[in-house]
């Protein structure tokens, strides 16, 4: 009975030896991503809708970490919801990073904008292991794999980013290099060797925050920012609705006809029918906040993304004029 007991206990040793191998190797040939954002409570569902975006696209091989940065009166409740989802979509793991009252003074100095916009500024100190990292404001949508952009070469470029409507008009020290932050490809090696925390503050210091971390961030880097590539991103643009309207308004008020962009017309109005994020900044108003019939095709997806998390009832409840839509997707 004992050599039986034995060998039981071998065998069971030796699969458990296999099994840990064998998830060591599916680890070793997962594609891992980092990705960085800030919500308060405001912005707990709309994240939740992204994470799922993301998650929902995710390649097979690709394994997702989360990095949530949030204030110190974030619920309890919505960290719960949003760990949820890692046990809905194992691919992926969510880390949350409590600020507390960080830049509470500058949203004071600031009068319209939540902290929370400024904690991208603190990222190169805050995660210390990553050389590189994507940051996404809680109003966009992922529509594809994040593994090929991850991958673009930053260069000696601190910043990556879609162009701002501002360079049709801003110009600093000569250049146009003006990014929207709400997608962004990070170089955490680069800002912690100039120690870009403490330029932020400085700058704060001296002029205030204006237009909050975009014009930080530009004002400081306009010499080491780089464009993305158009075929990885642009607006949701929207007849009636948008401050931009079209791909070939965009074209002309973000100054691409003067060479300012990386991309040309044609690669633009591509992206605007397969882009793989969609972001938000240009909307007068959020998808959540709009009414149904109001919503383009892509934000449409919006509710679809919501429909595959795992508080699709909590959101339909919340934002009631999707209340039609919402039963349509719960029947599926």
């Amino acid at each position: 009975m004992f050599i039986k007991n034995i060998f039981y206990i071998i065998t069971f040793i030796e699969i458990y030896i296999i099994l840990f191998k064998f998830k060591l190797n599916i680890n070793d040939n997962f594609n891992k991503i980092p990705i960085a954002f800030s919500a308060d409570n405001k912005y707990a569902y709309p994240l939740i809708v992204l994470l799922t975006s993301i998650l929902y696209n995710s390649s097979p091989t690709t394994f997702y970490i989360f990095h949530i940065m949030i204030p110190s009166n974030f619920y309890n409740k919505n960290k719960k919801k949003i760990l949820g989802l890692s046990k809905k979509y194992p691919n992926c793991k969510i880390k949350f990073y409590n600020l507390g009252k960080k830049y509470i003074d500058w949203e004071r100095d600031n009068n319209f904008y939540s902290q929370t916009v400024f904690y991208r500024l603190s990222l190169s100190n805050l995660i210390k292991n990553l050389d590189k990292i994507i940051y996404l404001d809680c109003d966009t949508m992922v529509h594809k794999d994040l593994t090929e952009f991850y991958n673009l070469s930053l260069g000696d470029n601190y910043y990556m980013g879609f162009p701002g409507h501002e360079i049709g008009y801003v110009v600093i020290n000569g250049t146009r290099n003006f990014i929207n932050t709400g997608v962004m490809l990070i170089n955490l090696k680069a800002l912690r060797e100039v120690d870009a925390p403490l330029l932020f503050e400085n700058y704060y210091r001296m002029y205030g925050t204006k237009k909050v971390d975009e014009y930080l961030i530009n004002h400081i880097f306009y010499d080491k920012i780089k464009f993305l590539p158009f075929k990885y991103g642009i607006p949701d643009f929207e007849k009636g609705h948008d401050i931009i309207g079209s791909p070939l308004i965009f074209w002309h008020s973000v100054k691409c006809d003067k060479g300012y962009c990386n991309g040309t017309i044609s690669e633009l109005i591509s992206s605007s029918k397969n882009r793989t994020i969609t972001h938000g900044a240009y909307k007068v108003e959020k998808w959540w906040i709009r009414e149904y019939d109001s919503l383009t095709k892509i934000g449409k997806q919006w509710i679809f993304y919501a429909s595959k998390s795992n508080a699709f009832n909590e959101i339909c409840n919340k934002y009631k004029q999707y209340r039609n839509i919402c039963e349509k997707f719960k029947g599926k």
